[in-house]
């Protein structure tokens, strides 16, 4: 969960939260975590709000996961290529911020795909963890797919590599990592810490967490499957991320998988990371070598 600005009604809020949680959690802590879970799963701001910048109007499309209308899009590629990439947005963020992404993709032939997580966009429900969207890629994957690429964000990349991991497929995707949730755990701590809630809320948290998916709380780690996720990476985070803090990636930096390439930034945060130009041109010529393209207006239109 990341950390937003907050204007004066929001603080109010969770004010409000953070003193129900805690008279809840003195009468009876398993019904606090679950009303701690449900704050934690629900998308902030306005994700449902965000309108594209593209200048190419989508294919809509849409599927049913977890019994909920899922709305998807596709831009198709110039020229057709047969390949076909994947963008999944983080919690409460959109796939409008990948705009600028679309072109160069779809001139170095590629589909782009993509869809509103749930609760978000278009898409049905009105929470949004782990779980949930790794059903949803899963789905994704297997009504779509197989995809060539895929890039995600924060908690995007998080579910990614659950899902990719729990599929077991034999080929070598690529993948574009920009600034993945690697340890829930550490979601939780800043959710904690934000919130100001009491040790044993996080106990009866975390069981009510075990309860819901049948696993502990640090099972939901890219740590956990990242040397056994058949794909090739590209891992971006930069160093100033206080949402995905860069302090879980450095023991997989000493560790040094030969099928994951790191490439670590300054003073770009955790939302503003994909929209430096730097970035964007690693990304891309990861997924496609685009000589010649560098000096092209479409690369640097935000």
């Amino acid at each position: 969960m990341a950390t937003p600005k907050l204007t004066s009604a929001q603080k109010l809020a969770i004010n409000y939260y953070r003193a129900k949680l805690n008279l809840i959690n003195i009468i009876s802590p398993r019904l606090a975590a679950h009303q701690a879970f449900d704050l934690f799963t629900k998308p902030y701001g306005s994700p449902r709000k965000r309108k594209s910048n593209a200048k190419e109007k989508p294919e809509l499309l849409s599927l049913f996961s977890e019994g909920q209308k899922m709305s998807g899009y596709r831009w198709r590629a110039k020229p057709d290529n047969e390949k076909k990439l994947l963008i999944i947005h983080g919690f409460a963020g959109s796939v409008t911020a990948f705009d600028r992404y679309l072109i160069p993709f779809q001139r170095t032939g590629y589909d782009v795909y993509a869809y509103d997580a749930p609760g978000h966009g278009g898409s049905g429900g009105n929470r949004l963890n782990v779980k949930i969207y790794v059903s949803l890629i899963k789905t994704i994957i297997k009504t779509h797919g197989p995809f060539d690429g895929y890039m995600a964000h924060s908690l995007g990349g998080l579910a990614l590599m659950i899902a990719l991991h729990e599929l077991a497929m034999k080929d070598r995707p690529k993948v574009a990592l920009i600034a993945p949730a690697t340890e829930s755990t550490s979601a939780a701590d800043k959710f904690f810490e934000f919130l100001q809630l009491p040790e044993s809320l996080r106990n009866a948290f975390e069981k009510h967490i075990e309860r819901l998916g049948g696993m502990p709380l640090e099972w939901y780690s890219v740590s956990r499957v990242l040397e056994e996720t058949s794909a090739q990476i590209l891992w971006l985070h930069d160093e100033d991320d206080a949402t995905t803090p860069i302090g879980d990636v450095y023991p997989l930096l000493e560790k040094n998988p030969a099928h994951v390439h790191f490439y670590i930034t300054k003073g770009l945060g955790h939302s503003s990371i994909y929209r430096d130009n730097k970035v964007k041109r690693k990304i891309l010529d990861f997924f496609e070598p685009m000589e010649g393209l560098s000096n092209e207006g479409n690369l640097e239109e935000s």
